[in-house]
């Protein structure tokens, strides 16, 4: 699934959320309003491709800042990757 994600200059990532796009008011009623996640001054914001194992799985979402780094355009394991 394409998600933004929101990671520091060595890919760590601090948040993740849905690309950004319109979203319909719960009711139903009025226009849609624009929803898109943005960085601080510092972090990197990208719309990559997700796995949707990992969006899935609420344990590693949670932890997903431990054990994935952004990579390029690819959320990678840092399993063998040199923590930065």
């Amino acid at each position: 699934m394409k998600c933004t994600v929101i990671s520091d200059e060595h890919g760590r990532i601090i948040a993740i959320g849905s690309a950004p796009g319109p979203v319909e008011s719960s009711d139903g009623a009025g226009p849609a309003l624009w929803h898109e996640i943005l960085p601080f001054e510092g972090q990197t914001s990208q719309i990559v491709d997700v796995p949707d194992d990992l969006l899935n799985d609420a344990e590693q979402l949670a932890n997903l800042h431990q054990t994935h780094r952004l990579r390029g355009d690819k959320v990678e394991t840092t399993d063998g990757l040199a923590a930065g």
